[in-house]
């Protein structure tokens, strides 16, 4: 599971633009970053980013370039810690943690392959997805790519978007203190 060929950084950036606003929508259940950081160097949450284990403090502005140049599928798991996530990195797994992870994207696929056609799709078709101050549109070819690239462990759905000329779905994000990107709460469970 590595990049394919005819795939450029810039093809992918839609998907991780959604990746990283996913793991931004996650950390609204996080606590903020503790301890002080030292002068000149950038804020985890408020100014950058750092996928463990890696040490590197990236600039939040360059998070989806920085995601969408990893040489192979993602795991992106969110931490208790704004600004923090875990990164696993499908290629560099063997024997039975790269089956599981394959059949992780195997399953978020289907999960978008069955929800387009419940909501009666296309690749063009736009989906919205808002949460707090953010918008962002995208297509179902997008999300396509985005199941194919980046597993984020954050709840998902979509939902039919109906008198909205902006899109024809939304795309609804579901996280651990179980509030919804639509502002609401979902029952225990229902991810």
């Amino acid at each position: 599971m590595s990049r394919k060929p005819s795939e450029s950084a810039d093809e992918l950036l839609p998907a991780a633009t959604l990746a990283f606003a996913m793991l931004r929508f996650a950390s609204g259940a996080a606590h903020p970053a503790l301890g002080s950081t030292p002068a000149g160097m950038l804020r985890l949450g408020e100014e950058a980013y750092s996928f463990l284990p890696g040490p590197a403090r990236i600039p939040l502005h360059d998070v989806p370039q920085f995601l969408a140049r990893l040489p192979s599928p993602a795991l992106l798991i969110p931490s208790t810690s704004r600004g923090i996530a875990g990164l696993t990195l499908v290629g560099e797994l063997s024997g039975q943690r790269a089956s599981s992870a394959r059949h992780e994207f195997a399953n978020q696929q289907a999960a978008v392959e069955e929800v387009a056609s419940q909501c009666g799709l296309s690749a063009g078709s736009r989906i919205l997805l808002e949460f707090d101050t953010e918008s962002f549109i995208l297509s179902l070819a997008a999300l396509r790519i985005w199941s194919q690239r980046y597993v984020v462990y954050v709840g998902w759905n979509i939902r039919p978007l109906v008198g909205d000329a902006r899109a024809s779905a939304k795309l609804v994000l579901f996280r651990a203190d179980r509030t919804d990107s639509d502002g609401g709460t979902f029952p225990r469970g229902a991810t």
